[in-house]
């Protein structure tokens, strides 16, 4: 999976965005790395190429857009399933707890070698109001949000987050009768909002180990050691509409499911510059090369795609513990998990 602004800036009308993107990665051998492409035998020239595109694959300098717009999207699919309840169906109040991983490429965002990535990972505590003392029993209305420090194994920074929403019941649920403590439908609900999420990460010092393949079946390990500025920030605006429905059974377990789409605005940004020495794993005194590399450019999120979730329930009287998965056709995925107390 490829890796993956102010507010004012994600509310301008859905305005078609050229992608900025300007990177290079350039690869100097010393003389001690001459002479180490000898012993994997491979030229200089090779040695340079097949360190270039280890790189160019590490940072993503080959598909800067793709790999913003995949960052952007997981973002936004980050808070899938953190700030609504859809099975429980509150009375008056309900609070939880939950976390969201998100995945809009073929990759992890803390991966070894990749300091960026097309995932995120988000937490929200949540908060909802049933207006049935209002005179609108139909209506519940639900708030989430948080922020907190986050690190990958490579990146260091922050997740702000927040999400309000509105959910209207279109079918009431089915009456809770004898029949219904064996298997009990629980209506149909149309549920919208607004969400908005920010990711801010970057480091000054980045380390990546790549494996060299040479002739003869010889392999070589190499410490690529870079400093400077590694800055890769994320803001994205949701606005997700989402039908769903699901059956209680034996009153222990809920089971739902439904589909949406997701209106999305937002912008990616990285902003890098590094220079560092290349070394030898066996040897790491033993300097083979330098690395400068510049890696700078934009994307926009992807606008609208629809999506399917479906999840679980455990009802411990008033503590509920759910899973959910959600999927869209950007492509991304996420898998959020909770505690919610229902009042």
């Amino acid at each position: 999976m490829r890796p993956a602004v102010l507010l004012s800036a994600l509310l301008l009308p859905a305005v078609p965005m050229v992608a900025r993107a300007e990177s290079s990665a350039t690869i100097t051998l010393t003389p001690e790395g001459t002479a180490f492409a000898a012993t994997l035998g491979k030229t200089p020239a090779e040695l340079a190429a097949d360190l270039k595109a280890k790189v160019d694959a590490a940072y993503e300098t080959a598909d800067i857009p793709g790999f913003l717009r995949a960052f952007t999207d997981a973002t936004a699919f980050s808070q899938r399933g953190i700030g609504v309840d859809y099975a429980s169906h509150p009375d008056h109040l309900i609070f939880g707890i939950a976390g969201n991983v998100a995945a809009a490429s073929d990759s992890v965002v803390d991966k070894q070698e990749h300091p960026t990535g097309g995932a995120a990972v988000n937490f929200a505590a949540m908060a909802g109001l049933n207006l049935r003392d209002q005179g609108f029993p139909k209506w519940t209305l639900f708030v989430s949000g948080f922020y907190q420090g986050y690190a990958t194994d490579k990146l260091d920074g922050s997740i702000t987050s927040a999400g309000a929403h509105a959910q209207y019941r279109l079918l009431e649920p089915q009456d809770d009768g004898a029949a219904a403590k064996v298997v009990r439908w629980l209506g149909l609900d149309l549920t919208g909002g607004l969400e908005y999420t920010r990711w801010k990460l970057g480091a000054s010092k980045l380390t990546n180990t790549f494996q060299l393949a040479g002739g003869g079946g010889q392999t070589a390990e190499v410490d690529v050691l870079a400093e400077g500025n590694f800055d890769l920030t994320s803001n994205a605006m949701t606005i997700p509409v989402e039908v769903t429905t699901g059956l209680r059974i034996a009153l222990i377990a809920s089971l739902f499911i439904g589909a949406g789409i997701d209106f999305t605005v937002g912008k990616s940004e990285v902003a890098g510059d590094l220079t560092g020495d290349i070394n030898t794993k066996a040897n790491p005194s033993l300097k083979i090369g330098t690395l400068a590399l510049t890696a700078n450019g934009d994307n926009t999120a992807s606008p609208a795609a629809g999506r399917i979730l479906a999840g679980a329930q455990v009802n411990l009287w008033k503590l509920k513990i759910f899973v959910q998965g959600n999927v869209s056709q950007t492509p991304a995925a996420s898998v959020a998990f909770g505690l919610r107390m229902v009042f």
